[in-house]
């Protein structure tokens, strides 16, 4: 926990110690100090249940506290972040969405060692760590994610850019126990939940001495967020910690013409086209009002330009499996609130003992979306030389989940 988290529950806990205090006027305090508002009756219930079950009221003030209405409150209140404009005015510019005509601001990349300066500042200036980046709490979202990585029944499982750690709870719950993370940023290791807080490697992936292998490793819209300097070591390092025969399972922001699925979001920036064309990352990056990749993506690239990553990184698409998941889950999808609709996802599998899988699938967000502007695609290991499932019941072990 934090120091700022430990000093507000002290402060809490102060305010709200009296023994004598009934439950309910305990939590309808508590919702008032922590929340700004009168509990509601959902949440008195809730909390009075598990109150009567044994559940200590620290914890219950915690709970409160890691919700995503006490996290978007703080941002509502927190220091602005350090704006990068002023740093390099010559590289940012306005133009046009073409989607919807709206004005948007664009950091323009002269060189490859722009992504360093800019993840530099994204680290450095505490993006990652501002309240309301990440929704860190369990939610329908994380649970259908869950859902997903469980119908694969994994023995060992890792994922990348856990946050705090929701996955991993709701994999728990599922019966995939022990599953690991790994994460970089400290306010979401922080909240963390004791169950799983012990099982999330702190730190980058490429330094870090993982045991291996994994039955199943997965990166829910994390790999946008990487240097794309160092995209191809990482993705070595993932298909690495992979075991003979494992997964690779990922959802990915990527635009423009998809062989599967078709153009499901546009490539809405001008000088995109060019760069797709050219197999290369968009060089254009779409940023907010102050001067950072939009939610801190530093890889902006069409759909072909992903699927090349990952095969050079030895995985193949798994298009059957992936399709058997999109008539499984895209009415939940589709029937989510906008800010919570798909983006892409992918899982992989090698045939070969040697071989690594990785193969794909439209997943709703774990993390904030980007305009839901995501794309969802799968691939699987190279040198696997059987062609993909006809049947993906046969492929994925628990399979009946996937099929509709």
């Amino acid at each position: 926990m934090s120091a700022l988290m430990r000093r507000l529950l002290k402060r809490i806990v102060a305010r709200l110690a009296p023994v004598l205090q009934s439950d309910t006027a305990f939590i309808d305090a508590a919702y008032l100090e922590i929340l700004g508002r009168p509990a509601d009756q959902d949440g008195l219930d809730h909390y009075r249940r598990l109150l009567g079950e044994g559940l200590g009221r620290t914890a219950v003030l915690l709970a409160l506290m890691r919700s995503q209405e006490f996290q978007d409150k703080l941002a509502r209140t927190a220091p602005a972040i350090v704006s990068l404009r002023a740093m390099r005015p010559d590289q940012y510019r306005t133009t046009t969405d073409r989607s919807n005509g709206q004005s948007i601001s664009i950091f323009d990349v002269a060189s490859q060692a722009d992504f360093d300066w800019l993840e530099c500042a994204i680290l450095d200036y505490g993006y990652y760590e501002q309240p309301g980046v990440w929704n860190l709490g369990i939610d329908v979202d994380k649970r259908v994610v869950a859902e997903i990585i469980a119908s694969f029944a994994p023995s060992r499982a890792l994922e990348l850019g856990c946050a705090a750690g929701a996955v991993l709870e709701c994999l728990d719950d599922l019966g995939i126990s022990g599953a690991e993370g790994v994460e970089i940023s400290a306010m979401a290791l922080a909240r963390a939940s004791d169950r799983v807080r012990h099982r999330i490697h702190h730190g980058d992936v490429l330094a870090l001495d993982l045991p291996q292998p994994y039955a199943m490793v997965f990166g829910l819209d994390v790999f946008e967020h990487l240097n794309p300097n160092r995209l191809d070591a990482y993705l070595t390092r993932l298909a690495a910690l992979t075991a003979p025969g494992g997964w690779l399972f990922c959802n990915i922001p990527a635009f423009g013409d998809d062989e599967v699925f078709g153009t499901v979001f546009p490539l809405y920036v001008d000088d995109w086209q060019a760069d797709a064309s050219a197999g290369r990352p968009f060089g254009a990056l779409h940023v907010d009002a102050h001067g950072y990749p939009v939610h801190g993506h530093l890889v902006w690239a069409d759909a072909r330009w992903w699927v090349g990553r990952f095969e050079a990184a030895g995985l193949r698409r798994e298009i059957d499996i992936e399709q058997a998941l999109h008539r499984k889950y895209e009415p939940t999808w589709k029937s989510a609130h906008p800010r919570e609709r798909p983006s892409s996802c992918s899982v992989a599998r090698g045939m070969r003992p040697a071989a690594r899988k990785w193969c794909g699938e439209s997943s709703r967000r774990s993390r904030r979306p980007l305009d839901n502007r995501s794309h969802p695609f799968s691939l699987s290991a190279s040198g696997c030389h059987q062609s993909a499932y006809a049947d993906p019941s046969s492929a994925v072990p628990g399979a009946p989940l996937l099929m509709s």
